[in-house]
């Protein structure tokens, strides 16, 4: 009996192992930091989410988990661990991953971004107010004062969601390089996410996470975050309130 449990132990053991592997050479589909607060909050991924989407700003528990991170954020950035690191400048180098170069003109930081089609709104974010904007006719996109997170809403023109989340992954393929994919992903409110890892313009390992969903009748969005590896775990509260700022075209006032 003491024979069979050392074997059945060393069995589990090796599954476990091989599990660990696959799933790390699939891009790890137990989803933290960035990859997780997209999936749990992006357009109906939790209660707080709904509960953001309905008045555009970050409130109570969640706005205070985002100051405990920038200031765990700001501290670790002055480790040698971190200082010896390479980095992204997304600033500088934006990464193409839904098929639009942000170009468009600075707008005011702290203020709810709006893509409109003929006027009518179709989706609206409020990015941090430390975050430098940009926007287009269809497009919004913000980076972090340090450069290491970006983040980007455009409007995607595909069939239906499950088309978007393949035109999606394929522009992820074009922009970054070593990219491996987790397992899908629908939220609640009907998102489809797509996740996983890989290499910038720099070489540096980033993490990755891109939804599509319904902004307004027939107007399919794409929503994709990209953050340096080292710094994901420091940035998840931060994309967790991006997300549940997040207006649909049915959370407007009627106009």
């Amino acid at each position: 009996m003491r024979v069979l449990r050392i074997i059945l132990g060393v069995s589990v053991l090796g599954l476990l192992v091989m599990t660990d592997t696959a799933l790390s050479q699939r891009g790890g589909a137990v989803r933290s930091g960035a990859r997780g607060a997209v999936v749990g909050n992006m357009v109906g991924g939790s209660e707080g989410a709904a509960t953001g989407a309905k008045i555009g700003v970050v409130t109570g528990a969640t706005r205070s988990a985002i100051d405990r991170e920038n200031a765990a954020r700001t501290q670790y950035q002055t480790t040698a661990e971190y200082q010896s690191a390479p980095r992204s400048n997304f600033a500088e180098t934006p990464p193409d991953v839904l098929g639009v170069t942000p170009a468009g003109q600075d707008v005011k930081a702290g203020e709810e971004v709006v893509i409109r089609v003929l006027k009518s709104p179709v989706v609206g974010v409020t990015f941090p107010t430390s975050w430098k904007q940009r926007k287009g006719d269809n497009y919004a996109a913000a980076v972090s004062q340090d450069g290491q997170a970006f983040a980007m809403f455009a409007l995607i023109e595909a069939a239906d969601k499950q088309a978007g989340a393949k035109l999606v992954k394929e522009r992820l393929g074009k922009s970054l390089s070593d990219v491996k994919f987790d397992e899908p992903a629908e939220t609640k409110g009907g998102a489809l996410v797509v996740t996983g890892t890989g290499k910038g313009k720099k070489g540096v390992d980033v993490v990755f996470a891109a939804g599509v969903f319904e902004g307004a009748k027939g107007r399919l969005v794409g929503a994709a975050f990209v953050v340096d590896s080292k710094v994901d775990e420091h940035y998840k509260e931060t994309v967790s309130g991006i997300c549940q700022t997040i207006r649909r075209a049915e959370d407007f006032p009627k106009e």
